[in-house]
């Protein structure tokens, strides 16, 4: 007889403190300056930061992995990150609504930029003890990373913010493909490296520029709702394409 579903499955202290501790942090840092609202920093950030603490446990786990059973079970954790991540947005979305966020210079960017560093040292402190600094430290990871970003400031004429976003995006997008194409073909731990890599160092750049919207007052340059669904479309790519779960079919012959 199946077992009743417990609510404890969908509890991981680490994820929710990091995640919720993390928006938080900068949401109320924003709405004390005067940048924009609470409800409107969780809607635009909940999602990117529990993709990116997913992303940064799935890199470090993936690394290190040896036994195949324990592939289940550390999926279902890293999906509760982003659950985490998704009940944040949704629930700024219901009360700071759709509309894009108007631009608003803070009183003082500072306090913006306080929580900006404490929130990236708690993120860099998760990648060194998941999967090590050195992990991201690829020349492939480097050289895409320093194309991309080149290219797009040198083409720049304004609205910096929202290029340097899509750029963060598209970055990553090319190290998935990248580290995909390696892993097929043969080079798995450098495949590896550089699409999960490549996602984790995306997504912390990409917070990293709404952060600084919200500090200098280019809100509406960024359209959060939109980024955030090509980011989901992203991790969740690549999620299936390293750890694919088997189908209903697969599950009920395997327990005939």
């Amino acid at each position: 007889m199946q077992e009743t579903l417990s609510l404890a499955a969908f509890v991981e202290p680490v994820s929710l403190t990091m995640i919720f501790g993390s928006t938080l942090l900068i949401a109320f840092s924003a709405h004390a300056s005067g940048s924009t609202s609470i409800a409107v920093v969780c809607r635009d950030l909940g999602t990117p930061l529990g993709l990116l603490g997913a992303m940064i446990g799935a890199f470090g786990i993936s690394l290190n992995m040896r036994e195949a059973a324990d592939i289940y079970p550390v999926t279902a954790i890293l999906l509760i990150a982003v659950l985490y991540g998704g009940l944040i947005s949704g629930i700024g979305m219901f009360i700071g609504g759709k509309a894009a966020a108007e631009d608003q210079a803070p009183k003082s960017p500072y306090p913006i930029y306080t929580a900006t560093v404490f929130v990236s040292a708690a993120l860099i402190w998760a990648m060194e003890n998941a999967a090590g600094l050195e992990q991201y430290l690829s020349p492939v990871l480097f050289g895409i990373f320093a194309a991309v970003f080149g290219l797009a400031l040198a083409t720049a004429r304004a609205r910096r913010t929202e290029v340097l976003a899509d750029a963060s995006l598209f970055a990553a997008l090319l190290c998935v493909i990248a580290g995909l194409v390696a892993r097929l073909s043969g080079y798995i731990y450098e495949g590896l490296q550089v699409s999960m890599g490549g996602l984790v160092l995306g997504l912390f750049a990409y917070i990293i520029v709404i952060c600084m919207s919200y500090a200098s007052g280019s809100q509406r340059d960024i359209n959060a709702m939109r980024q955030n669904w090509h980011w989901l479309e992203l991790t969740g790519f690549l999620i299936f394409m390293y750890l694919a779960p088997e189908t209903i079919r697969e599950a009920l012959l395997s327990a005939a």
